[in-house]
């Protein structure tokens, strides 16, 4: 709560004081007291618990002097006040002449007040009581009539018996001074709160903070640095130089450097800590910084702390069908049909080349899915070698062979409980673990390696392969069985030089991305670099695209991408376009189909089901048709 103390000038003007406190309004977090002070006295010093001061005249010079740091505001003494006093006293007293005792007074047209109050007006310099004293001395030793001044000069008058006129101050000049006093309680109030809330917030902080100014100087710090640097809470080192707290701080290459520049700092008993440095900017001006300590050991425990959760949960699904790109009739049918694949638990296979977006479709059916809160676990089977393979999918138990772990391992089948698992390059699985495979996805249920009892799974499997799964059947690759266990619903995603209309979609996406990540213009595309990437065969399709889209960023610094900024790319180099015979121009990775071929093996050749190709000539029929 603020306090507030206002000067009465004298004892008989409280009431008029208390009125206009009553008038403005009671205010619950703030305390206003009236005090009437005599003179100038030494117990002005006193009112150190007030955090606001409200007084006139010679008060107020008093207090400036003993609070040179405080809110002191003044009750402002008018000309009009003044004259008023001295009409006042020419209309009581008929005096010939007039004593006016004021601090800092400086009137130039005295000739026309003392013809105003048909006197002669000697003016007195009163800073205190005792000046007061001396005045009216000077005053009664040239036949001075009546005193006007303030209230240390009335009340001194009052003591030796001397007329006196005291100036009055309208009651709008005292509100006036109250409601500012008001006004500035209500901001202290505010910032003590907002402090208090900064110190609370700081101090249940894990990490040491400190704050410094641009010359080093503490001007924050809480109580995690105290207990980290040993520091004693009783001395108040705010105001000291950071180095009796470290000095092995980097804190001023941290400022001359203009970001945010971090170190491990040791201690003198072992431990390591990691120290950040931020600079705080105001008006594009370094004035100090924030120095945040970590202790290492703590840093590396909650990072074990979340992998572990982490892997206790499964990882989750990062996409959804809106992160899919492209309008083509093509991939809208594809996602028309992961969607209703979405909505059952049947598994999955996902056909296509790579680079075409497979795990995009798989972790976007995950997300649409009733499992979408539920653990989403992928895993890539061309990555590891058989017997790794094995102990990722089903985990093993404590000493199941040699380097294994104390503690055993939880398979990925066992932590997408519930969930999905997502099995890419599914073709690449090495023929004896696909009985085994087989056998989860049948009973669903896994038994670990060397262990003796069996564990049951509720898991989703969808899989995705750029190989023709039934070519590898024929040469006794793949299991039969087993790939009707996965392909009991598929989705076939065509290449990009299928669907030449998505790609120039793709890149702009791709450049605004990359432009936006590396804060640079975008850059647009020129007509014929547009035809040279729409007429490119693209045989890593949407990963080909994207790469060549942020390598186009990184190198190109101007607002558009003509042919030449595209052959610097040693697929692009040697293109030439003829404009005219565009639609004759057949590209190498497009397998033109002849008629003499019957359906089956033009399925085979394509690697996809007979059903499949059936779908798609459907989905172009439909496509000339519109």
């Amino acid at each position: 709560m603020a306090k507030i103390i206002v000067f009465v000038p004298r004892q008989d003007m409280i009431e008029q004081f208390q009125k206009i406190v009553d008038r403005m309004g009671k205010c619950d977090d703030i305390e206003i007291e009236l005090i009437h002070v005599f003179g100038t006295p030494k117990s002005l010093a006193e009112n150190r618990d007030a955090d606001i001061l409200v007084a006139r005249g010679m008060t107020y010079e008093h207090l400036k002097s003993f609070f040179p740091n405080k809110h002191i505001i003044q009750i402002q003494m008018t000309s009009y006040d003044i004259l008023n006093a001295l009409l006042f006293s020419k209309q009581q007293f008929h005096p010939k002449k007039i004593g006016l005792c004021l601090h800092k007074i400086d009137i130039s047209s005295i000739s026309d007040l003392e013809q105003l109050c048909d006197a002669q007006i000697d003016l007195y310099d009163v800073t205190d009581e005792e000046s007061a004293k001396r005045a009216l001395e000077e005053g009664i030793r040239r036949n001075t009539d009546v005193y006007v001044g303030a209230g240390t000069v009335c009340g001194v008058c009052d003591q030796r018996g001397l007329k006196r006129v005291h100036i009055k101050t309208k009651d709008e000049a005292i509100e006036m001074a109250i409601r500012a006093a008001v006004n500035t309680a209500r901001t202290i109030n505010r910032e003590r709160m907002s402090y208090a809330m900064f110190k609370m917030i700081i101090n249940s902080s894990t990490d040491g903070i400190i704050t410094i100014d641009s010359k080093g100087i503490i001007q924050q710090i809480n109580n995690q640095a105290y207990q980290i640097f040993h520091l004693s809470t009783v001395d108040n080192i705010k105001g000291h130089p950071i180095r009796i707290v470290n000095k092995h701080f980097k804190w001023k290459q941290a400022m001359e450097e203009n970001g945010i520049r971090d170190e491990v700092l040791k201690m003198e008993d072992g431990s390591h800590y990691f120290i950040q440095y931020t600079p705080i900017s105001v008006d594009d001006r370094n004035t100090g910084l924030v120095i945040i300590v970590k202790n290492s050991e703590q840093i590396l425990k909650e990072e074990n702390r979340i992998r572990h959760s982490i892997s206790e949960k499964g990882l989750v699904a990062k996409y959804t069908f809106n992160d899919i790109l492209g309008k083509s009739h093509g991939i809208e049918e594809n996602i028309r049909m992961a969607k209703r694949y979405s909505k059952v638990d049947s598994n999955v296979l996902i056909i296509g080349e790579t680079g075409t977006g497979k795990e995009l479709f798989a972790h976007s059916i995950h997300q649409a899915s009733n499992r979408s809160k539920e653990p989403f676990v992928a895993l890539n089977c061309a990555a590891l070698p058989e017997n790794l393979l094995e102990s990722e999918l089903f985990g093993y138990e404590a000493g199941a062979f040699s380097g294994a772990s104390r503690n055993g391992k939880i398979g990925l089948f066992e932590l997408a409980h519930r969930g999905t698992i997502f099995l890419d390059e599914i073709g690449e699985i090495p023929i004896a673990l696909q009985a085994k495979l087989l056998r989860v996805l049948q009973e669903k249920e896994i038994r670990r390696i060397g262990g003796n009892t069996v564990q049951p799974i509720d898991v989703r499997v969808i899989s995705a392969t750029n190989v023709n799964i039934e070519k590898q059947i024929e040469e006794g690759k793949f299991r039969s069985d087993l790939y009707y266990r996965l392909n009991l619903l598929d989705i076939y995603i065509p290449p990009l030089r299928e669907k030449k209309e998505d790609i120039q979609e793709m890149v702009d996406f791709y450049l605004n991305r990359f432009s936006c990540e590396m804060k640079k213009s975008p850059a647009r595309l020129s007509l014929d670099a547009a035809r040279m990437l729409t007429d490119y065969a693209w045989p890593g399709n949407v990963r080909e695209l994207r790469n060549i889209c942020e390598r186009l960023v990184v190198l190109n610094d101007s607002d558009e991408i003509m042919p030449d900024d595209l052959r610097q790319f040693k697929v692009f180099r040697g293109t030439k376009i003829d404009y005219d015979m565009q639609e004759n121009i057949v590209h190498p990775g497009i397998r033109q189909i002849r008629p003499k071929k019957t359906k089956e093996d033009i399925a085979k050749e394509m690697g996809i089901s007979r059903t499949t190709l059936w779908r798609m000539t459907k989905q172009n029929q439909k496509k000339q048709k519109i």
